[in-house]
């Protein structure tokens, strides 16, 4: 009861915040779609048109009512329309999403299996890689725009082996046998900002798995497992790595919300048309419903993952079970 009260004041809190913080930005939507810096042309608005888009989008409101308004859409499900793109914001994100998930996805995955991996090994043999934890903290204390450079660098320029901006090739023909063509020109142009992602995010993995392998490697069960016969391979998986997992499914949902800001860099770093280049695109024309929308949904995606976390945890671990819910 109390996890679903305090899930219920985060999802009041992320309202509010959804709503006041495109509106901390300087600056008018309507200025900014005159001024070209929406994603059409320049635009030149008469007085009355103007205030009829301020009417429209309920900008000619206080605050108070404009929230009401805000409140009520998201209930209903209806998400508004673009001031800069001239679309509804629904088809905005679902033309996008799928491109974020399969970043987010992909590099969640590279980060969590090597990470986890080279944080048993490196714990349940300790002292003999502590050059890989210095390296790992390294890249991990970088922000996800110089590590996306670097491989730009590296893997763009000085070695051309892949592509740097964008999903896809322009003119692609994905027709008849051309679709295995196609699935690796998208692999290749997904290549450089999972990369990117991955190697940001997979030294919390690498470190908090050598850190609870560590903690395992001290219990008697391990001695009880190694007395009764079984295999050094068999006690690191079956046993310290099956307990010391754990944490990393809390780490799940709490680095979720480090990735999607960092999908954000990374996305306008390469120009790669996901959620995260959308998010810079309204944050640069003042685009209220856009971003409101994005927020929001960023966010409760943040909730439910955290929520399923915490499930999964306690289906894993019995002692959990038989705790009452916080």
């Amino acid at each position: 009861m109390r996890s679903a009260i305090r899930y219920l004041l985060l999802l009041v809190a992320l309202f509010a915040i959804s709503f006041a913080l495109p509106r901390a930005l300087p600056g008018d939507p309507l200025a900014a779609l005159a001024s070209g810096g929406g994603q059409d042309a320049l635009l030149v608005l008469t007085p009355q048109a103007h205030q009829q888009l301020l009417a429209y989008y309920g900008l000619d409101q206080p605050l108070p009512h404009q929230a009401l308004r805000f409140i009520g859409e998201m209930i209903r499900g209806d998400l508004g329309y673009s001031i800069s793109a001239s679309q509804p914001v629904t088809r905005l994100i679902l033309d996008r999403l799928p491109w974020t998930l399969l970043l987010v996805a992909l590099s969640l995955v590279l980060a969590g299996v090597f990470g986890c991996a080279a944080g048993l090994l490196a714990g349940y043999r300790h002292g003999r890689y502590e050059r890989l934890s210095a390296v790992l903290l390294l890249v991990g204390s970088l922000p996800d725009f110089v590590v996306g450079i670097g491989l730009i660098l590296l893997l763009g320029v000085l070695v051309p082996i892949l592509p740097t901006s964008g999903a896809a090739t322009s003119f692609a023909d994905c027709g008849g046998l051309a679709i295995g063509g196609c699935a690796a020109d998208l692999a290749a142009h997904a290549a450089l900002p999972v990369l990117t992602l991955a190697l940001v995010q997979l030294p919390a993995f690498f470190l908090l798995m050598r850190a609870a392998t560590l903690g395992e490697l001290g219990q008697s069960y391990i001695t009880a497992a190694r007395a009764r016969g079984l295999t050094e391979r068999r006690v690191a998986t079956r046993h310290v790595g099956r307990n010391a997992i754990l944490p990393i499914i809390t780490l799940l949902g709490l680095r979720l919300g480090t990735l999607l800001g960092g999908v954000v860099v990374v996305e306008t770093l390469f120009g790669y048309p996901g959620l995260g280049e959308l998010t810079y695109q309204a944050a640069l024309s003042r685009d209220f419903p856009v971003l409101q929308a994005l927020f929001l949904l960023g966010g409760v995606a943040i909730l439910a993952l955290n929520a399923l976390a915490d499930l999964w945890r306690r289906r894993i671990d019995p002692r959990l079970r038989a705790e009452p819910a916080a």
